[in-house]
């Protein structure tokens, strides 16, 4: 059921002025993109069409609940109205932001977004983002100011990444509005209702690294396991000169791990077109899928797994069921910050801050080798640092004077604490 509410409210648990009988509505969302409905409506014998007007809020059905759409245009013909109408959201880019001065944590920095708005609304903001960051804007409307990603923009999911989550008057952001509810599907072949393309112009399937000073990494280069899955390797090249030379190899095999070496893949699936088909029932599995949920997606005639997320939708609010899926590659970076479909060599070389800070301490401030585990406090690798943690056969120990120093033992391998330093 749509209903039809006053452009002043706020609340929508009655019907308003009304429910409307149109004949289309349908919702699209984009993961941190638009979020819209259109609606179509005869001329009925009720009048219930005369009750549409500009700035007036439809309630229809979304994949998340009901949720509120301002209408912003309306086009009239012989046979009836087209309604084009945005989430509440879109209230916002009616406000502005003077001025956006902060530097914080993201709760701060949300806060500070809409104090410093001209007017006040009445959203809620909310995150459960980490971190701190800084967000320096004016003259911008609090949407640009959340969301913008141009180049010399400065906004919090530059600052912070994230994806938003709208429902109703209250805005989130978070690490991921999905989850991995543990839908897998498979591919070989197009079929009927399944758009499917694959990209490999960025693949990469032989690096050459080199890092601090030019330094190369042992042997020059390190292959992919799908290396062969091409006709030719596909070579490229890695360059970073904060890294040592035995910080180059798990820099190079982190690229593969985030799928450097695999194609970039767009799925569409189309529910009206696959039920047609006799493997309806193998993709039927994306109806129970949300914006943002990961997906893992199997190619059988390359043999690889490879996650995806929901980046879009189309629902038809009538009948409350999805139309069209669209699942694209993302970069699976520790802060799950997903603003578009692609993965390559290059964007996984650009992660955010946040993930290269998190990859330096992993890649240097920690160590694996034969010996066990080792923990930096200083220095950027176990070989060179003064003060470091081991974990191993003799348990958990402590160096003031770095790896061939002295060891002092914190617990033993039994489990027994012996020192509390």
């Amino acid at each position: 059921m749509i209903t039809i509410h006053e452009k002043n409210s706020t609340t929508f648990d009655t019907l308003g002025l009304g429910a409307l009988l149109p004949s289309l509505c349908t919702v699209k969302e984009e993961l941190n993109g638009l979020y819209e409905l259109e609606l179509e409506h005869p001329y009925d014998e009720w009048g219930k069409w005369e009750d549409i007007e500009k700035e007036r809020i439809l309630v229809a059905s979304t994949p998340r609940g009901k949720q509120p759409f301002r209408i912003y245009h309306i086009k009239p013909d012989m046979n009836g109205i087209q309604v084009n109408a945005r989430q509440i959201f879109y209230d916002l880019l009616d406000n502005l932001c003077l001025n956006i001065s902060v530097s914080g944590t993201a709760q701060t920095v949300i806060n500070s977004i809409k104090n410093a708005f001209a007017y006040s609304m009445p959203f809620a903001f909310t995150t459960n983002m980490s971190g701190t960051g800084s967000v320096s804007a004016s003259k911008v409307n609090p949407i640009a100011a959340l969301l913008s990603d141009d180049e010399d923009a400065s906004s919090f999911v530059k600052a912070f990444g994230g994806e938003i989550l709208r429902d109703g008057f209250t805005v989130s952001m978070k690490t991921s509005i999905g989850q991995d509810r543990g839908v897998a599907i498979r591919y070989g072949k197009n079929l009927v209702g399944l758009e499917i393309s694959e990209d490999i112009s960025e693949v990469a399937t032989r690096i050459y690294a080199f890092g601090k000073d030019g330094v190369s990494m042992s042997g020059g280069y390190l292959d992919s396991p799908y290396i062969s899955s091409y006709r030719y390797p596909k070579i490229h090249v890695f360059e970073d000169s904060s890294l040592t030379y035995y910080e180059l190899p798990g820099a190079v095999q982190a690229l593969f791990n985030e799928g450097c070496d695999l194609p970039k893949v767009n799925i569409k699936a189309n529910f009206q077109m696959l039920s047609q088909t006799a493997e309806y029932k193998e993709y039927s599995v994306l109806e129970e899928v949300q914006l943002g949920d990961v997906v893992t997606v199997s190619n059988v005639k390359m043999g690889f797994h490879k996650k995806a997320k929901v980046i879009s939708y189309e629902w038809d609010c009538l009948l409350e069921q999805y139309n069209e899926v669209e699942l694209g590659d993302f970069v699976a970076d520790l802060t799950s910050s997903v603003t578009s479909g692609e993965k390559s060599l290059s964007t996984a070389v650009s992660a955010s801050t946040e993930v290269k800070q998190v990859y330096g301490l992993i890649t240097g401030k920690v160590t694996i080798n034969d010996g066990g585990l080792y923990i930096c406090v200083d220095g950027n690798s176990f070989d060179t640092a003064t003060k470091l943690f081991h974990f191993g056969k003799y348990g958990l120990r402590f160096s003031a004077t770095g790896t061939n120093g002295s060891w002092t033992t914190i617990i033993d391998s039994e489990g027994s604490v012996l020192s509390r330093m």
